[in-house]
C-alpha cells in the first residue's frame, strides 16, 4: 500500500520515529508514524505489513538528498563560497574553507540547478563543522523561498525516483540498492 501525506497528497513520506510507550504500543498494533518530506506534516496510518526496525543512526526528520551545486554564505564574522553537498527541507550541508563557526547564524544563497535565481535562506544556524564540511539547519525562509525550496526538493526526488525505476527496468543497481558483497 502506497502511503501519501494527508495534507499535501504527495507520496514523498518517510517513516518517523515513534516516541514514548504510547508510540511503541501503537507501532506494535500496526499504527505507524510517518513524516512528509515536503510539507513536514507528521501523521499516523495503519500498515499491517510493516515491521519496526531498530532505530537508525540518522535521526533526522528529513531525508538528505545528495546534490552538487554552488552556494555562498554570509555571517557577522564574514562569508564565503562553497559547494552544496546535500539538502533537505530542514537544512543542508556544504563544503567551504574556512567554515563558519558552530552556532553561527548565516544567510545562504543556494544556486540550485533549474532555478532562475538563487534560493535565499534568510537565517540558518551552523549545527556541525567537520573539517571543511558544514551542516546547517534552516531557521527562516520567506514564504516564496519556502515554496521554491519545496518545488526544488519535489523535482529532485521525482527525478531520483524516475532514475531508480529506469535502473530497475534495465537491471542496473539503483541509487538506494545495496551493493552486493563479493566473497
Amino acid at each position: 500500500m502506497e502511503v501519501r501525506c494527508p495534507r499535501c497528497g504527495r507520496d514523498f513520506v518517510r517513516r518517523a520515529r515513534r516516541e514514548g510507550l504510547a508510540g511503541t504500543l501503537a507501532t506494535a498494533a500496526g499504527l505507524h508514524f510517518f513524516a512528509c518530506q515536503l510539507c513536514a506534516h507528521r501523521f499516523r496510518t495503519w500498515q499491517w505489513s510493516l515491521r519496526h526496525t531498530a532505530p537508525s543512526i540518522d535521526r533526522r526528520q528529513y531525508e538528505r538528498i545528495c546534490v552538487n551545486f554552488p552556494m555562498s554564505f554570509s555571517a557577522d564574522s564574514g562569508g564565503g563560497n562553497g559547494t552544496t553537498l546535500d539538502i533537505s527541507m530542514g537544512g543542508c550541508g556544504f563544503k567551504t574553507e574556512p567554515p563558519p563557526a558552530p552556532g553561527a547564524v548565516v544567510t545562504l544563497e543556494l544556486h540550485a540547478p533549474g532555478l532562475e535565481h538563487p534560493l535565499i535562506v534568510d537565517a540558518a544556524v551552523v549545527r556541525s563543522v567537520r573539517s571543511i564540511y558544514t551542516g546547517v539547519e534552516f531557521l527562516r525562509l520567506s514564504p516564496k523561498e519556502q515554496c521554491r525550496l519545496t518545488q526544488f526538493i519535489a523535482s529532485t526526488l521525482t527525478d531520483r525516483r524516475l532514475k531508480n525505476d529506469e535502473d530497475l527496468r534495465t537491471g542496473r543497481l539503483g541509487e538506494t540498492d545495496p551493493v552486493p558483497q563479493v566473497r
